[in-house]
């Protein structure tokens, strides 16, 4: 019977070349089992990204309602804000001047009007019951939701307001929520309440073009919010 040669007598190159065999085995293996286990919970994977991104807290008695801008949800934003002032919940609702449009001032100076952002949510707020003299806004202009919150910390401050209701939409909530929590430290209490109007749907994003969108450009957003936030 043919005897396996010791390891201590086989040639240093071979012993080399019979080791990176076993690594290349041993990280295929891996690679399978990591496989099969991602198809078999990719469901449950997929919807985990999507309901991450929603923060929803139970809604509470508050100071001011904040609504961040954006042109595509403004709708939405604007509804689940006037839903929250006429339960009663907040006696203000703050509106950022997000910033407008490329060409908005060479439009307006052709006698053609064309409304900004804040415009259309302090419309749509005093057409559902708002009355103007509860929506406040600021002239700054904001880029981003981080210049949002510094409005909002601004405001308040200057308000001496304790409590704000952020209504956002349900991708954009969680997000929203950390950098408002970052920026009001210590002024006010942050309470999360993504509008019901939104018809997005955070447990099958997958299978809509514009919530694979969304998704992918919140968590790119996030990773730069962290980024920011260490360095």
């Amino acid at each position: 019977m043919r005897r396996r040669p010791k390891q201590s007598m086989i040639n240093p190159k071979e012993r080399k070349r019979q080791q990176l065999k076993r690594g290349k085995l041993i990280f295929l293996i891996i690679v399978a089992i990591a496989i099969i286990q991602l198809v078999a919970y990719r469901q449950r994977i997929l919807i985990a990204i999507g309901t991450y991104l929603v923060c929803e807290q139970t809604p509470q008695q508050a100071e001011v309602i904040a609504i961040p801008a954006n042109w595509d949800d403004t709708i939405v934003r604007a509804r689940g804000g006037a839903d929250l002032y006429n339960k009663g919940l907040a006696n203000v609702v703050f509106v950022p001047r997000m910033e407008p449009m490329e060409g908005l001032e060479e439009t307006r100076q052709r006698g053609i009007y064309v409304p900004e952002n804040r415009d259309l949510l302090v419309n749509i707020l005093a057409g559902m019951g708002v009355p103007l003299a509860a929506i406040e806004t600021s002239a700054q202009e904001v880029t981003d939701t981080w210049d949002e919150a510094q409005e909002v910390s601004t405001f308040i401050e200057r308000k001496g307001y304790t409590s704000v209701l952020l209504v956002t939409s349900k991708y954009h909530s969680r997000r929203a929520y950390l950098i408002f929590k970052d920026a009001l430290k210590g002024k006010a209490s942050v309470i999360s309440v993504p509008s019901p109007y939104d018809p997005s749907d955070p447990e099958q994003w997958w299978k809509r073009s514009k919530d694979c969108q969304r998704v992918i450009t919140e968590y790119q957003k996030m990773l730069v919010y962290y980024w920011r936030k260490i360095f």
